[in-house]
């Protein structure tokens, strides 16, 4: 196949409005041309990597994607439905997917992509950019990335306007990659995969369609405790998120009323077939829950979603959630808490855990047809692992959040350059 080549140069971007501007020359109505490009980087480096063929995955390569993620961690993937034939044929049939597959030649599958498509929502989360490992200093997996972003923004500009990612902190690539392409830095989840047997951290990379930050961000402004104003501070520095209400909540919980509750809460514990459990706890005669995703590969609690009508309700959810986690011995937990609602954001605040992330827009509102900012409230058990590499912006985020000084974070080298 004879590729056509497009120019993209080394500048800062924040929106998929940007990043597309610079693909403009060659943008055309047939989407799948877009993947039938050799992207010429003017930036510093000098690659003589091969540029992998792009793809849309057919059925018949779901095998081979399988074999990608079993080549390249041995069994240690925490999220096992990327091993498991049936699921990954499932996602590339899917219309919420859209999985992509890097190519050497006609029949050599090196790579893939998977992006998952939540339209009701409006958002797309992009994982599993894996490269085999005897092809990962072959292939010019910069220009795989950017090809495949380009190929999906377009596709979805007007579909889908919140994107993100979560990026291990073992490297500087992914940061790197998405950066460049916009997909920032803008939360931190310490200690909370395990790769190899290995204790890792990541980050939460995202971007952003300009009308999601100029027109349908809720307008009201965020009301948030104390503590959440480092991660503010430094969201708002990128995005100009305006001036929040800083409030010190004073709660008053009362103790019959909590006893009363504690009577009524159900448990339920759902599991699929690879032993993922999805945890629900309810209170009887009533519509509040509390619901999770509990990872026993990792120890990891996820994906936390509740509806709760009185901040008494909210307390024993919490105490319940925490003796899970002592039973489960879990090494680590996240929720998103809404920023409009600073008496949420205290009792997890009480409860033990740490702001690590103000996310604007994270969230869909379908009655009232605006995006809400969140803040990640996460957990980590035992020793921070410390062995991480950051890019300067990954590094500006761990100091608002007081990790820097606890940490001999490695700085950036030349990867960058090669």
């Amino acid at each position: 196949m004879l590729l056509e080549k497009s120019t993209v140069k080394e500048r800062s971007i924040t929106t998929i409005n940007d990043f597309l501007k610079q693909y403009e020359d060659y943008i055309s109505d047939d989407n799948q041309n877009i993947l039938s490009h050799d992207i010429n980087l003017e930036m510093n480096r000098n690659s003589q990597r091969l540029c992998p063929i792009i793809q849309l995955a057919e059925p018949k390569d779901a095998k081979a994607i399988t074999q990608i993620f079993k080549n390249v961690y041995h069994g240690t993937y925490p999220y096992k439905s990327m091993e498991d034939i049936q699921e990954v044929r499932s996602m590339i049939k899917h219309s919420n997917y859209e999985v992509l597959v890097y190519k050497l030649g006609l029949n050599k599958t090196v790579g893939c992509l998977t992006v998952d498509l939540e339209f009701k929502k409006k958002t797309g989360i992009i994982h599993g950019f894996v490269f085999r490992k005897e092809y990962q200093k072959i292939v010019d997996s910069l220009k795989a990335c950017i090809g495949s972003l380009t190929y999906i923004w377009k596709t979805y500009k007007n579909k889908i306007y919140v994107w993100s990612a979560e990026v291990r902190t073992k490297d500087y690539a992914p940061q790197y990659y998405g950066s460049l392409c916009g997909l920032r830095p803008i939360a931190f989840f310490p200690n909370k995969d395990i790769f190899f047997n290995q204790i890792e951290s990541d980050l939460l990379i995202i971007t952003y369609n300009d009308d999601v930050l100029k027109k349908y961000r809720r307008k009201e402004e965020p009301k948030i405790i104390r503590q959440v104003l480092n991660c503010y501070l430094y969201s708002n520095k990128r995005y100009n998120l305006g001036t929040p209400f800083v409030e010190n909540p004073n709660i008053t919980l009362d103790q019959i009323k909590i006893n009363e509750i504690k009577k009524k809460i159900n448990k339920i514990i759902e599991k699929d077939k690879f032993g993922i459990e999805i945890v629900i706890f309810s209170i009887s005669k009533s519509e509040s829950y509390f619901k999770f995703i509990h990872n026993p590969y990792v120890q990891s609690i996820e994906k936390t979603e509740y509806k709760i009508n009185t901040s008494e309700e909210l307390y024993v959810f919490i105490e319940e959630l925490k003796g899970f986690m002592r039973k489960m011995d879990t090494r680590y937990f996240e929720c998103f808490v809404s920023s409009y609602l600073p008496t949420h954001q205290k009792i997890f605040n009480d409860a033990g855990f740490s702001p690590r992330g103000y996310i604007p827009c994270l969230k869909y509102n379908k009655e009232k047809n605006y995006f809400e900012d969140h803040i990640v409230f996460n957990y980590f058990k035992g020793s921070f692992d410390d062995h991480i590499k950051l890019i300067p912006e990954s590094e500006e985020l761990l100091r608002i959040l007081n990790f820097f000084e606890e940490t001999s974070i490695t700085e950036p080298s030349e990867f960058i350059h090669t």
